[in-house]
């Protein structure tokens, strides 16, 4: 595969995750003003729709990083991984099937994996990994591209499993009022469903 498909592949990915820290800072400062313009109104009915697209995103972006890009996946990638990959099967059955038990844990996963995304990144960023989880494989100080001037597969993942925890919030803090008018068709009460 040639330089410049590799780079287009690298940089739609990366522009994908531009696009999700954009709507992720969106939530943030509209949860501080009071959603006073009315996004996270306007981003509710959808949340989890759009939660389970950035954790399929990523890790379809992941398989392939690895399997077509060939870019070795490191220790602290696998770990990501394995927050990223069962986060997006529940958000994508959450989204089918309306559970909120599944949003709330779909979101737990993304509370764990941001933390190991950052401290990737900060090894990306000094040159040096630290606490020795990568051995003789990949090492996980290796960038193996940089677009934007900062984003790298970690940042990647970092701004995904924001993106996540952000489009959760919204969907788990719907008003009392809309939830209590749920009506549930197949025995999931309505404090586990979604509105």
């Amino acid at each position: 595969m040639s330089y410049s498909t590799i780079n287009t592949i690298t940089l739609f990915f990366a522009m994908l995750a531009m696009l999700a820290a954009a709507v992720t800072v969106l939530i943030a400062v509209s949860a501080l003003t009071g959603d006073r313009l009315g996004v996270i109104r306007s981003l509710r009915s959808v949340a989890v729709e759009l939660a389970a697209a950035v954790a399929v995103t990523s890790t379809v972006g992941s398989l392939i990083m690895s399997e077509v890009l060939n870019y070795e996946p490191c220790l602290n990638c696998w770990i990501q991984r394995g927050f990223m990959y069962p986060a997006a099967a529940l958000l994508a059955v959450a989204a089918a099937t309306k559970r909120m038990v599944l949003v709330k844990a779909a979101g737990i996963l993304a509370l764990i994996g941001l933390p190991i995304s950052i401290f990737h990144r900060y090894e990306q960023a000094v040159g040096v990994e630290i606490g020795g989880l990568c051995g003789d494989g990949a090492p996980c100080s290796a960038k193996y591209f940089e677009h934007f001037g900062f984003v790298t597969i970690p940042t990647m993942a970092g701004i995904g499993f924001a993106a996540i925890i952000a489009l959760v919030l919204v969907a788990v803090r719907a008003p009392a009022a809309t939830v209590a008018e749920h009506v549930s068709t197949d025995g999931v009460e309505p404090d586990e469903a979604l509105v």
